[in-house]
């Protein structure tokens, strides 16, 4: 696994496009990185949208935002000087309601040696409760880089 090829998680959080600035630093004018920017598509809940129209519509508003979460990071990482053509986007649906074991199996299956992803801000007490992906993706690290920006 190349340590050069990198998973950036995006949710168009500050702390996402932070660790957009921070790939950006390190692979700007560097040889040999490749970076994959992969934002998860969380479906709606059906409880709080059991009507189809209401469901649908939030669906699209929650892949316009992850589109332009996307975007955003690319423009980061081009922008502190990443070759453009060493970035690609992917945006993925969530398997089963897991954000972090979604991450974790685009990582596999693309073979990527580094997964990046920004802090969420929670506290100390809502991080017991609910845990948070970069806590659950640093725990189910094997055999591969782990950064997590804050």
């Amino acid at each position: 696994m190349n340590a050069k090829s990198i998973l950036l998680a995006v949710d168009g959080s500050r702390n996402s496009l932070r660790a957009a600035a921070y790939v950006g630093e390190i692979a700007a004018g560097a040889a040999g990185y490749r970076i994959e920017l992969v934002a998860v598509l969380a479906p709606p809940d059906r409880d709080i949208y059991p009507e189809a129209a209401a469901f649908q519509a939030e669906r699209d508003r929650r892949g316009r935002e992850a589109g332009e979460a996307l975007e955003k990071a690319r423009e980061i990482l081009v922008s502190a000087g990443v070759d453009p053509a060493v970035v690609w986007t992917r945006m993925t649906s969530c398997l089963d309601m897991d954000l972090a074991g979604t991450i974790l199996t685009v990582r596999r299956e693309a073979g990527l040696g580094t997964v990046v992803v920004g802090r969420r801000g929670l506290s100390k007490a809502e991080e017991f409760l609910l845990g948070s992906v970069s806590s659950r993706v640093t725990r189910h690290a094997k055999d591969f880089t782990v950064w997590v920006v804050g």
